[in-house]
């Protein structure tokens, strides 16, 4: 599915190159979580390429679970997540609500298009997410999976500023924990242009006037 990329609109096609995801470079790694590519429809890990786990049992990797669609390629998290993995079955009490992270590279009072889609487990009422980034809460959301037979994803835009070099964007499920529910998916984030960029795209657009 084709991310939007409202702040563009008005721009000359020619300067509209410049700031696709690809010209500026995409700053998440892994961020649609089809690695590892698993074999099964859901697997449980400690850690992932990109990804690291802040707190709860596991990150839950998951493809084709109850003949659901990604948002983004084949595979996406569970963040209420499993504590024992396929085929351990599941024990009175067992919690699954879990927080996972990346570090990334940014320029300190830089602005940046933070995207991503959030979906409601099928079948599951309560289904809440947490999105943090440079430590302050920048969304809270929920949804309900009441009477879905797939996945309903919901692509969220934020734009967020960095305060530091090294940045930490965090998602963490906030409903019950009980290992069901809060699915994540299609984690993007690329930076706005700033004055260096805009010094190349003010010559673009005088450019693209005298063409006319």
């Amino acid at each position: 599915m084709k991310r939007k990329t409202k702040w563009l609109l008005g721009v000359p096609g020619a300067c509209l190159l410049l700031f696709t995801p690809a010209a500026l470079g995409e700053l998440i790694i892994n961020g649609d979580f089809e690695e590892p590519a698993i074999g099964g429809t859901w697997e449980i890990f400690s850690e992932i390429p990109g990804w690291s786990l802040v707190s709860g049992p596991s990150i839950e990797i998951q493809r084709g679970v109850g003949g659901w669609s990604a948002y983004d390629g084949e595979q996406w998290v569970e963040l209420d997540s499993d504590e024992n993995g396929p085929g351990n079955g599941h024990f009175s009490g067992e919690g699954g609500s879990s927080s996972i992270e990346q570090s990334i590279e940014t320029i300190p009072g830089g602005e940046y298009l933070l995207t991503f889609a959030f979906s409601a487990r099928p079948g599951v009422n309560d289904n809440q997410l947490l999105v943090e980034f440079d430590d302050e809460v920048v969304l809270e959301a929920s949804a309900s999976g009441t009477g879905l037979d797939n996945t309903s994803w919901e692509l969220y835009e934020l734009i967020v500023t960095a305060s530091s070099d090294i940045t930490t964007l965090r998602f963490s499920d906030m409903s019950v924990s009980n290992t069901l529910g809060t699915l994540l998916d299609g984690v993007s984030m690329t930076a706005l242009p700033g004055p260096a960029v805009l010094g190349v795209l003010l010559p673009c657009l005088l450019a693209s006037r005298r063409r006319r």
